[in-house]
């Protein structure tokens, strides 16, 4: 099997599409945000708020490097902004299949709205509101397209065995 890595926004469900494949499948997973705040030693909220956005996203970035070059791990939730930074789409793609989880704006923004974690959706200490989810999601959005395949459903059992045969 080819490795795995989930990628989307924030609230798309990549970690939790992750810890299930990886349990129907028997195969090692890791969720990129869980080890990157380990190597960092703190939250990435606390990060954010005592060293910014950049610091986090060198951090990402390594980690992530790291993950990849580690082939023992088979499954990856990658984080929402990952994506982003020059060069992740290539390495990904060079080093499995790449799946981008995708919902409705709109259950992306209710999921969003219950959660006040996403140190990335505050401004100026003030939470965003719908339309500034939706803002942020278009402009991230680009971020996503070089994925093997796009879900806009809820990950399914015949996407599931769909993989294994990757």
């Amino acid at each position: 099997m080819k490795r795995l890595f989930f990628i989307g926004y924030m609230g798309a469900g990549k970690s939790h599409a992750a810890k299930q494949f990886a349990q129907a499948s028997g195969r090692p997973y890791v969720d990129l945000d869980d080890v990157v705040e380990l190597a960092m030693g703190q939250t990435i909220q606390a990060a954010f708020l005592e060293h910014g956005e950049a610091y986090f996203r060198r951090h990402e970035a390594k980690v992530l490097a790291q993950v990849i070059g580690d082939t023992t791990i088979q499954i990856v939730a990658c984080g929402g902004g990952a994506t982003c930074a020059s060069g992740v789409d290539q390495m990904l793609i060079r080093a499995g299949h790449v799946v981008h989880l995708d919902p409705a704006i709109e259950v992306l923004i209710s999921r969003l709205l219950k959660q006040q974690h996403r140190p990335v959706l505050t401004r100026r200490g003030k939470p965003f509101d719908a339309q500034g989810i939706q803002n942020h999601w278009l402009e991230r959005h680009a971020c996503y397209a070089f994925a093997h395949e796009r879900l806009s459903e809820t990950v399914s059992e015949e996407d599931f065995r769909r993989w294994m045969e990757l």
